[in-house]
């Protein structure tokens, strides 16, 4: 399912980032269901929908798009 999502959002970057840059897009169903400022609007503007079913991306230029993985199992010493 998600793959779709990111396939759509590939295919369809530069339509979906203009007028967009470092908003947040909600898609579903490969269709873009809003923008928002932040991601946890763009989360809340999901509620009630599994989780998996759709993807929230923050609008990049294409080619400028950075991999962010976030984890709290990490500590200092």
């Amino acid at each position: 399912m998600i793959n779709d999502e990111f396939t759509f959002y590939d295919a369809n970057q530069d339509a979906i980032v203009k007028g967009h840059l470092d908003e947040f897009v909600v898609i579903k169903d490969r269709q873009v269901r809003g923008y928002y400022e932040s991601e946890d609007a763009a989360f809340d503007s999901m509620k009630g929908e599994e989780l998996g079913t759709f993807m929230v991306k923050r609008c990049k230029e294409p080619g400028t798009d950075i991999i962010e993985y976030f984890n709290n199992a990490v500590t200092f010493a």
